[in-house]
This record gives C-alpha cells, structure tokens and sequence, in this order.
C-alpha cells in the first residue's frame, strides 16, 4: 500500500471488504483465527495510513506495527506465545493510550 496513487476510495472499499470477509469467515472458524484477522487489519490500516497525505503515523504506531509483521505469524506455530504477544500488545496500547489521554498535546 506504499503507493500514493491507490485511489482512497478504493482503499476503503478494500479495507471494508476485508473486514466483512473476515467476520463472515470468524462465524465458520477458531476464534484464534479472527484474532489474527484483526490484527492484520491494524497493520493494514497503519500501513495505509502511512501513504496517505495529511495522516501522520507516529513512532509508536509504527514500531507496533513492525511488531505485528514480526509477530501475526506465531498463531500459525505457537498459538500460547501468540495469545501472550498479543496481550503484552493490547497492555502496550492501552498504557499509550492512557497516555495520550493524560498527557497534554505538545
């Protein structure tokens, strides 16, 4: 998705697209498996976000994405180091997020 030529509203469509898919697929599957659709379509976003004029992605959304890519794979492999990673991830999010909410804008 690095190219900026991709039209945004295709963009959309593609991404809710595979949002739709993905939660028709997670009625029929293990739940493991919409764990990593989600968190694929986090990298997904980000990475778009990336390539679009006006929207900055931060550092820190950008190292949590890294993380996703270096990580989404383990549900195939090590589903309990999956399950840890993606608490240690959701933990992460949330101290940031509280974070930002406390801190004020700079």
């Amino acid at each position: 998705m690095s190219d900026q030529s991709v039209d945004p509203r295709e963009f959309l469509f593609d991404f809710v697209l595979y949002l739709v898919t993905c939660a028709r697929l997670h009625l029929d599957e293990k739940p493991i498996y919409g764990a990593f659709r989600m968190i694929e379509g986090a990298s997904r976003l980000v990475e778009a976000a990336e390539s679009r004029p006006g929207w900055e992605v931060d550092a820190f959304l950008s190292e949590q994405r890294a993380a996703i890519e270096a990580n989404k794979a383990r549900m195939t492999v090590d589903k309990d180091g999956f399950r840890q990673w993606l608490s240690d991830l959701a933990r992460e999010m949330a101290a940031e997020a509280t974070r930002r909410n406390l801190d004020p804008p700079v």
